[in-house]
This record gives structure tokens, C-alpha cells and sequence, in this order.
């Protein structure tokens, strides 16, 4: 006998896809609609039957076309054709024939519009195609035909939750619970509700419901061991993973979930322990092998990384991804020779592939051969005329080389061909700020924040390009503080600040907020900045405290600053004044 399968599309993965905001009404005083009467002729319900019957024996024979022919011919004749229309229904879906299965839902509803199998399936092919009004439409006179029926409140429930109404979501699941308490996705999605209202306890109680009714219901088993990772209990995320492997040992999508959990909280050992495992029942699988090695690159581990990906290039020899990130580890371990070899047949496969020539650029920077670098990148630019990309590019090498003025003539050239782009105003201001060029540094800056007035570097360049200039103070504070509105917690924006209240005059301000950039910046890098330290030395000076003044002046020596002969001589001069 063949089994059967309900194919419909699933909607309950597109929950967190909300859109609008209407409300979705209760649906506890609806009035009832009931199936007119008929008066049924006994032998034509009787043949309709018979046909029917013919028409299942065939589908027990996999015989799908005759027993649809039955099947039509059976809903001809009855009174209440729903049935047997599902049925057909279902043969579509198994061939794939969504067309069809939705022209014969449709001629359902035309012909049994009382039958609520087929007002759900309807239903549901509406809710996947977003017409949630024409959905809701339809599961709301299901429940006016059967006040019990839970499906409709299930999916009356998503459309609510899509349209952000979660109070009447809640509740409609919960009435979908209540009449069938059996029902695991229920209980997911009570979940993901109070997940997405960062109700973190009430979320993992509804998550537990819902592997405590479907033990093998993965989705449930992600989320709850999500809902643990987003609250900082790891321990009980992995052991969530744990139970399901037990039920499910070797599942491979739960096993690179665990992995990709240790790879998010940095537990890279956890993360190569686990891929390791994966390949060991499936060696041959190029995107694990992929994953493995972007870890051991992550770890710096690039012996190994290299290994691992060449692996995957071997099972995929023109994957322009995995050949890219093993030229990036022989770039790291300074292996330029093979970086290079890596990148250019990456160039050769696909010669759009942009950031591979910006490392390529790196390297002969590094390598001081920047001239090959714009011999090629200007041959691109040629063959690519039209393309961003390509003018900044080699405007990069230009700027790499230190020829800030032709870096702004490919900038500018790139302008006139795309005049709304916020990168190219963005590193034509840096190209002009490289000149001391810095009013019209400033004003493209300002075209960047015309483009994007949440760029919250433009908005800090402006602001500490003035404080640096000693003009426009006022102008100066409110920019750093709306880089801070939008990254408060960015030390180099807090430098900015500190040195604006320097430049006011306040010095107090200035190393409060300078010692907070400081302590940032080492919180972020695990070092300080030679930039804040001068700064810092700079205010300690101004407020007498010498001895401090000098700590920070060292400091700044030794992380080598730019101004580092200035520093000297500041520290050189401060020991002079001590004499």
C-alpha cells in the first residue's frame, strides 16, 4: 500500500517573516454556518460511491491517472464533493503539480464550500502565497462550519503573528492547543512568540513543550538551544543537542549546528572536534569540509586550514570561494608566491571577482611591486569601464602607493559615472583628508551622510577633522556625538569626543572620555592606541599632572603613532620643563 504524504507547502517556517499591522479580531462569538439541506437521491450517491471506490483501488495500484479519472467522475455525482476533491488534491501534490492541485481546491470550494479539509487546504495556499486576508478569509468560515476544528486556528494564529498582532496570536495557538494538546508546532510557535518578546523563560517552557511532545521535532530542539545561547547558558544549549543526538546520533544538520555554536562563542577547538566528526561518516562532503576550514582559519590554524580546503577544491576544483580563502591563508602565513597563484586563477574563473584583486593589490604592496598592481588594475578598469568596483580598486593601489593625487582622479572619474555611491565619496574624503585637502575633505564627507546620515564614521571624521583644525567646535561635538548616538560603545568615536572638549578647553571632559576611549580600545584590540595615548598625554600636561603625561607619552612611543618624532620631542620637551 502505498503511504501517503501530505504535501502541501509547510507555512510555519515563514513565521518570523511579520508584515503590517492590522489586527486579527477573536474568533470565540462567530456565527455558525450550516450545510443547507438536500434532498439526496439515494442511487446517484450510491454511483458516485462506486466511482470512487474504483478510483481508490487504482491509487492503491499507483495508478494515479485512472484513479483521478474515477475520482472526477465520483465528484460529479456527489451531493458534498469535498472529499473526494482533497483526494484529487493530493494525487496533484504527489505528481508536483501545484497548478493543478490549486485549480482543484478551487473547483472545491465552488462546488463544497461547506467541506473545512478543503477550506484549510485552500487556506494554506493562500497563506504561502502572502494573501493573508484571502487566508484568514478562509479559515475563519472553517471555524464558522466547526468551531473544534484546530487547524484553522493554527494558521489563523500565523497570520496574526505575520501581522504582528502577537496578543491574538498567542491566544489563537493557545486555543490550538487546547483542542489539540498533541500538536508540537503549537507549542513552537507559543515559543517563538515569547522569544521574539524576549520573554526567555516562558520561551523555553513552550520550546520544551514542544520536544516533550515530538522528541525528534529539530526545530524545536534549535530553537530551545537558541533561546539558551541568546541568555549566555551554553552548557544547557549543547546539552540540548545532546538529547536529540541521542535520539537522532549522527544527524548531520543537528551535528553543524552544535559545531557552529562553538564556533560562535569562540570554542574553535569545540567547533574542528565537531566538523571532525561529521566527516568521519560523510568525508567527502565539500561544504563541511568548507566549514572546517574557515575554522582552522579563524583559529590561525593555516597549515591546516589549507589542507582542509584544498580537500574541498579537490571535490570542487572551480569553487572560486574555497580557492579564495586558501589563497587568504598562504597571504597570512606571507606565502605570497602561492596567495598570488591562488588569487589569479581565481581571476581567471570569474574576472569580476573583486576582492581577489584587492588582494592581489595587498600583496604587492607588501611585497613594494604596487606598480604591477596598477599596470593590471587599470587594464581592468578597460575591460570594465562600467563597473564600479574596478575604479576603486585601483584607486586603492594609488592610495597604497602614496599617489593620493591620482587616487582622487579615478575617484572622481568614478563619480561622474556613479554620483549617488556613498563608498567612492567615503574614500574620495580619506583620498582629499591624505592631501590635507580638508575642505573638501569635509565636503564629501558630507556627501556621504546626504547618501547615508547614519554613517557614523563620516559623521566622526567631520567632527575630528574640526577638532583637529581647532574650528568649528560646536559643529565638531554635535558630529562625534551622533556618531556615539549611533556606536556608543566605539573607542575611536570616544577619542574624538575627548579631543573636541581638549580643543574647548575642558579639560576634565577631555580625560574622562579619552580614559574611557582608552579603556575601549583595549577592551576591543587587547592593546592601546598610540593616538589616544599622545592625546591623553596631551590633557594630562594641561592639567599639570606630568608624571602622567609622561606614562602616556612612552606609551604612545613605543605602539610607533605616525606623529611619532612629534611624541618624542613633547616627552623630550616635558623632561626638559622638569629639570
Amino acid at each position: 500500500m502505498k503511504i501517503k504524504r501530505f504535501l502541501l507547502p509547510a507555512v510555519i517556517f515563514l513565521l518570523l517573516m511579520g508584515s503590517g499591522c492590522a489586527t486579527v479580531k477573536t474568533y470565540m462569538d462567530i456565527d455558525k454556518v450550516v450545510r443547507p439541506e438536500l434532498d439526496i437521491n439515494p442511487y446517484q450517491e450510491a454511483v458516485s460511491y462506486l466511482y470512487y471506490s474504483i478510483g481508490y483501488v487504482f491509487e492503491l495500484a499507483n495508478e494515479d491517472d485512472y484513479a483521478m479519472e474515477y475520482y472526477n467522475v465520483a465528484a460529479k455525482y456527489s451531493y458534498a464533493p469535498g472529499p473526494v476533491y482533497k483526494q484529487i488534491a493530493y494525487l496533484y501534490g504527489l505528481k508536483g503539480n501545484a497548478p493543478g492541485m490549486k485549480d482543484i481546491i478551487d473547483k472545491g470550494l465552488a462546488e463544497d464550500p461547506y467541506n473545512t479539509d478543503i477550506l484549510i487546504m485552500a487556506g494554506r495556499i493562500k497563506l504561502d502565497t502572502g494573501d493573508l486576508d484571502d487566508a484568514k478569509v478562509l479559515f475563519e468560515r472553517a471555524i464558522k462550519i466547526d468551531v473544534m476544528i484546530p487547524d484553522a486556528y493554527f494558521y489563523l494564529g500565523v497570520i496574526a503573528f505575520k501581522k504582528d498582532d502577537t496578543d491574538t496570536a498567542e491566544s489563537l495557538f493557545m486555543k490550538n492547543v487546547a483542542l489539540s494538546p498533541d500538536t508540537a508546532a503549537s507549542y513552537y510557535n507559543i515559543g517563538l512568540l515569547y522569544a521574539g518578546r524576549e520573554s526567555y523563560d516562558q520561551a523555553v517552557k513552550y520550546f520544551s513543550l514542544a520536544v516533550e511532545k515530538d522528541p525528534l521535532y529539530l526545530k524545536a530542539y534549535t530553537a530551545l538551544a537558541g533561546v539558551y545561547e541568546i541568555t549566555g547558558d551554553i552548557k544547557s544549549a549543547l546539552r540540548v543537542y545532546e538529547d536529540y543526538l541521542g535520539l537522532r546520533p549522527g544527524d548531520l544538520g543537528a551535528m553543524k549546528d552544535v559545531a557552529d555554536m562553538y564556533y560562535r562563542s569562540k570554542d574553535f577547538d569545540g567547533a574542528i572536534k565537531t566538523y571532525k566528526q561529521i566527516l568521519k561518516s560523510d568525508a567527502d562532503n565539500k561544504d563541511m569540509l568548507y566549514s572546517l576550514g574557515m575554522i582552522y582559519l579563524k583559529a590561525e590554524k593555516y597549515k591546516e586550514a589549507i589542507d582542509t580546503l584544498e580537500a574541498a577544491e579537490k571535490i570542487k576544483p572551480d569553487d572560486t570561494m574555497v580557492k579564495y580563502y586558501i589563497g587568504v591563508a598562504y597571504e597570512e602565513q606571507k606565502i605570497y608566491d602561492k596567495a598570488i597563484g591562488k588569487f589569479n586563477e581565481i581571476t581567471k574563473l570569474d574576472g569580476k571577482f573583486i576582492n581577489a584583486y584587492y588582494h592581489l593589490g595587498y600583496i604587492y604592496g607588501e611585497l613594494k611591486q604596487l606598480d604591477k598592481a596598477i599596470v593590471l588594475f587599470k587594464e581592468k578598469l578597460a575591460e570594465n569601464p562600467d563597473n564600479e568596483d574596478f575604479y576603486g580598486v585601483l584607486a586603492a593601489a594609488y592610495h597604497d602607493n602614496d599617489q593620493f593625487k591620482e587616487a582622487v582622479e579615478v575617484y572622481k572619474k568614478a563619480l561622474a559615472k556613479f554620483p549617488a555611491s556613498e563608498k567612492l565619496h567615503y574614500n574620495l574624503a580619506i583620498a582629499y583628508d591624505k592631501l590635507k585637502d580638508y575642505d573638501n575633505s569635509i565636503a564629501q564627507f558630507k556627501e556621504v551622510l546626504k547618501a547615508n546620515p547614519k554613517n557614523a564614521d563620516a559623521c566622526n571624521y567631520i567632527g575630528y577633522t574640526y577638532a583637529d583644525l581647532g574650528i568649528n567646535l560646536d559643529e565638531a561635538l554635535n558630529m562625534v556625538n551622533t556618531a556615539l548616538v549611533i556606536e556608543k560603545d566605539n573607542g575611536y568615536f570616544m577619542d574624538s569626543l575627548g579631543w573636541v572638549y581638549y580643543k574647548k578647553g575642558d579639560y576634565k571632559s577631555a580625560l574622562d572620555e579619552l580614559s574611557r576611549a582608552s579603556e575601549l580600545i583595549i577592551k576591543e584590540i587587547g592593546k592601546g592606541d598610540a593616538t589616544v595615548y599622545e592625546h591623553l598625554g596631551d590633557t594630562c600636561v594641561k592639567l599639570n599632572d606630568f608624571v602622567k603625561a609622561s606614562d602616556y607619552y612612552k606609551k604612545s612611543i613605543d605602539l610607533g603613532p605616525e606623529s611619532k618624532d612629534a611624541v618624542i620631542k613633547k616627552l623630550e620637551d616635558l623632561q626638559k620643563a622638569k629639570q
